[in-house]
């Protein structure tokens, strides 16, 4: 008895020290300052919507109380006639300040066709701006991919974000591997609208939740106003009756699924059956997934088993062509085959590839089946999704310079 006594204390006492140890990275929220919500529109972003690549979802924030005749106004290309669309608002108050949030979703848009819109809040119109949508029937299409952003105040990935898309002029949309916002507080929220403001209201943004879009509890928590932010979470979230934040969008001939790996083990299972039924109903030739943390790790070997435990078998069987990552910041590739993939040509399916354009770097201790590791700078990657294959092409944001090469052949082949 005296044994089992002594046992139980010192596990308890390693717990506490473990605690004390790791508590700031475990449960430390930094303070959010109190903030006035800007009275004109503010944070405007344009994304896909509910109905498919030919809907967009625009969203933006304007005062503390909803203005219920708030819209969308949408003009296309040769034609005089100005649609105006009614916003739906709804005030969203955080730990220092409150905010109405708005978003309009338009549907039915023309394929190849340019559109200028502007929104209009309190008698406040916006700017305008302008997108274009593409032809669903192309046999390719591009889109640009960063993982973690997580940039300083003041920080530099609006100019590396602009750079890109300036140099890869076919891009159609642009995909974020979660934690694009440092911390959920308003300053940090104004930095990631500042870092992306180049593209947000000309091309579509997709983004998922990573950790840091997370408030750290016992149970750590996502705002409401990330979904409000990016607003196709929130038709599923209302008919799945979950806080899961996930979307599907059929983009030309390709599935993509958006997956919130932040989740504990009750919430991931609704994952993995939510992915499982997307899978079986898919008609696509080609399935991408999106999820933050990596389903085998570059930082040690057995980081993120659940994620791994629960989702990997789903995407594997299912053969998805390729699934982009954060979280670990660096930039590698990997099959589920302990082998490393030698060459610059993929046949087992799917590719994991992880990524980021954060300045901040970890250390990392890839295993033997990663290949291309790259670390110390900022990287993204340029998809190009093809009929029967798909080229993966990543670069040195900071430099610009091409730095690895794969075309992912799989059962197309």
């Amino acid at each position: 008895m005296r044994i089992l006594t002594i046992i139980i204390v010192a596990i308890l006492a390693g717990l506490i020290a473990l605690c004390c140890l790791r508590w700031k990275a475990w449960f430390h929220n930094p303070q959010e300052e109190p903030y006035t919500a800007a009275s004109v529109p503010s944070r405007l972003l344009l994304t896909f919507g509910d109905e498919g690549e030919l809907s967009r979802y625009v969203s933006w924030t304007c005062g503390d109380e909803v203005d219920y005749g708030a819209n969308l106004y949408i003009v296309r290309d040769s034609t005089a006639d100005t649609i105006t669309i009614a916003a739906i608002g709804e005030v969203f108050e955080s730990r220092a300040g409150h905010a109405a949030y708005y978003r309009a979703h338009v549907s039915d848009l023309q394929p190849s066709a340019t559109y200028h819109y502007a929104v209009q809040t309190n008698d406040s119109i916006s700017d305008w701006h302008t997108f274009r949508t593409y032809d669903p029937k192309a046999e390719s299409f591009s889109f640009l991919y960063m993982g973690d952003v997580q940039d300083t105040i003041a920080g530099i990935t609006n100019h590396l974000l602009r750079q890109a898309v300036d140099s890869h002029p076919e891009v159609e949309f642009v995909a974020f591997g979660g934690d694009l916002t440092e911390r959920p507080t308003d300053s940090f929220w104004n930095e990631t609208f500042r870092s992306i403001d180049s593209v947000c209201t000309a091309m579509p943004v997709l983004n998922i939740t990573g950790n840091h879009d997370y408030l750290k509890y016992i149970i750590r928590k996502c705002e409401r106003r990330f979904a409000l932010t990016f607003p196709y979470f929130l038709k599923g979230m209302s008919e799945r009756n979950d806080l899961n934040h996930l979307y599907s969008l059929r983009y030309h001939n390709t599935d993509l699924y958006l997956l919130d790996t932040n989740r504990r083990l009750l919430y991931l299972y609704q994952q993995r059956k939510w992915l499982d039924n997307e899978f079986r109903e898919s008609t696509a030739s080609h399935h991408i997934v999106l999820g933050h943390h990596p389903l085998y790790s570059v930082k040690k070997k057995n980081n993120n088993l659940i994620q791994r435990w629960l989702l990997a078998d789903i995407i594997e069987e299912a053969q998805a062509d390729l699934v982009l990552q954060g979280h670990e910041h660096a930039y590698a590739r990997c099959t589920a085959d302990e082998e490393p993939l030698t060459g610059s040509e993929c046949a087992t399916l799917p590719l994991y590839t992880i990524s980021h354009c954060s300045p901040k770097s970890y250390r990392i201790r890839p295993t033997r089946r990663f290949s291309n590791i790259l670390s110390g700078s900022r990287y993204y990657q340029v998809v190009t999704v093809n009929r029967d294959d798909m080229l993966m092409r990543a670069y040195d944001a900071n430099s610009g310079a091409l730095v690895d090469s794969v075309r992912i052949i799989g059962k197309a082949q």
